[in-house]
């Protein structure tokens, strides 16, 4: 199936602005914004890589090509070496995440999480942040005020999302898909 490189390209945008507005709306729960978060995803290599995937993840009959996988490798790991809200840009020395930093980590698993369980449900057996958190990142060197951090806001976030108003936020890619 070939689809137009524009077709791919604005479904991209369109999903990557619905994941920083779920990042935000996270954010904004906690008191902040971070109108940067993943603007490098909308420019160039980094988005050129990635629309492949973010089309893929919707268009399940969407077949990737081998190059298309290797470029969104390519993007991926630039883009976790390249910011500081992955831990990649630390090389795993996660002391040295300020607390606003972190504060943005925490809205983006929430968005991601979200995504993954309740848009494209690549996670069917309802694997929260808590979870991946507890399963893959606890075990790195986080501070007594970092882990306490991470766990007021895991909670916090728990008692305040409403499930609608996130969903609301990625009914553009879900409409007539």
């Amino acid at each position: 199936m070939r689809i137009p490189i524009e077709t791919i390209l604005d479904f991209h945008t369109k999903r990557i602005q619905a994941h920083i507005r779920c990042v935000n709306y996270f954010a904004g729960l906690i008191g902040y914004h971070f109108p940067e978060h993943d603007n490098d995803k909308l420019l160039g290599t980094i988005r050129n890589g990635y629309a492949y995937v973010a089309y893929k993840k919707y268009h399940p009959e969407f077949m990737l090509t081998k190059a298309q996988h290797e470029f969104y490798t390519f993007a991926h790991d630039e883009h976790h070496k390249t910011q500081p809200h992955h831990l990649e840009y630390y090389k795993h020395d996660v002391s040295r995440i300020s607390d606003i930093t972190l504060i943005e980590m925490i809205c983006d698993w929430h968005s991601a999480s979200f995504e993954q369980r309740f848009i494209t449900h690549e996670d069917s057996i309802g694997y929260s942040v808590y979870d991946y958190f507890s399963t893959h990142l606890h075990h790195l060197k986080w501070s007594p005020h970092q882990l306490g951090l991470i766990q007021t806001f895991f909670d916090f976030l728990d008692m305040y999302t409403s499930h609608t108003d996130v969903m609301s936020i990625w009914a553009p890619l879900t409409d007539g898909v």
